[in-house]
């Protein structure tokens, strides 16, 4: 997964996940605050790394996705 064009796919949909939550960012629950930080994280170290996955851009979504109860 360490392929340059991968890598630029996948962390330009990081970006994309980054500016929704950014624009959402109206939610105050800090149990999805705490979810996101944590995910986003990982993706962004992996990012940086140029060892991001699929299945970790994925996390981000699932958690940007996540609905307050």
């Amino acid at each position: 997964m360490s392929d340059t064009i991968t890598q630029t796919r996948l962390s330009m949909r990081l970006d994309t996940y980054l500016r929704e939550y950014t624009a959402k960012n109206v939610r105050r629950d800090a149990l999805f605050k705490e979810e996101w930080d944590t995910v986003w994280q990982v993706a962004d170290v992996a990012r940086t790394q140029n060892v991001l996955t699929p299945e970790l851009v994925d996390d981000v979504r699932k958690a940007l996705k996540k609905e307050s109860p």
